[in-house]
């Protein structure tokens, strides 16, 4: 049985991947556990799809797979077709210190969840963007302030029927938040100091912040959140 599914969405990343993905498979196989990697490419408009089924060939413990642009979508892909006892997502940018795996894999089963918290982002802009959403997300929806965004974080794939997990964007951590404080998981946070991407450029803007705050008020005044909890 597979003991780990982590899930790489990739977007416009054709001259990183690989790197990433070999010092990800370096670290993992000294853990001595099961896993398997799933490369989700998504709306990218270089050779990154191209680039995802050739490595899938090349690495035994890799898959690939495709799904329409957008970052919820590539992890909802990915949590579809994930096989392992426990599921993680992460960006493929190589801004993840691969050490913290390991880290989190050591804790895994004391908690609902473990993940990373960015104790040092690539500017103050994106620390103060940080520290907004957490708390702007914590005293609309009382959960604990945490970093939202937060990746890698690893649960329980079996979870994944209760969370029905539906964002296509980015929204998806804040919705993963939302609906695991009305769970009551066990949360912990590890810290993780970012570090400097391997390339290409951050694909945030300001429309990903308007967007995320669009979100934020469409999940706050629909009835989204009080149909999910319906389903419990």
């Amino acid at each position: 049985m597979i003991y780990l599914s982590l899930i790489l969405p990739v977007h416009n990343e054709e001259d990183i991947i690989e790197k990433v993905l070999k010092e990800i498979i370096i670290t993992l196989d000294k853990t001595k556990i099961t896993y398997e990697i799933l490369l989700i490419e998504n709306g990218s408009t270089d050779r990154s799809q191209k680039i995802v089924i050739e490595l899938s060939k090349k690495y035994s413990k890799v898959r690939s797979f495709v799904s329409p642009k957008g970052y919820g979508n590539a992890v909802l892909k990915g949590l579809r077709e994930s096989k392992g006892q426990y599921v993680s997502y992460m960006p493929s940018d190589g801004q993840v210190e691969t050490s913290v795996l390991p880290k989190l894999l050591k804790e895994v089963d004391q908690y609902d969840l473990i993940k990373v918290r960015r104790v040092k982002r690539e500017s103050i802009v994106r620390d103060l963007t940080t520290f907004t959403f957490s708390k702007v997300i914590s005293l609309l929806f009382n959960t604990q302030s945490i970093d939202i965004n937060g990746s890698p974080r690893i649960f329980l794939r079996k979870h994944l029927s209760k969370l029905k997990l539906r964002a296509k964007d980015s929204f998806i951590d804040a919705e993963f938040l939302i609906k695991i404080s009305r769970l009551n998981w066990k949360i912990k946070e590890i810290p993780m100091a970012n570090i400097e991407r391997y390339g290409g450029k951050s694909t945030r803007s300001i429309n990903t912040y308007l967007e995320f705050f669009h979100n934020i008020l469409d999940y706050k005044f629909s009835p989204k959140l009080k149909l999910w909890q319906q389903t419990l």
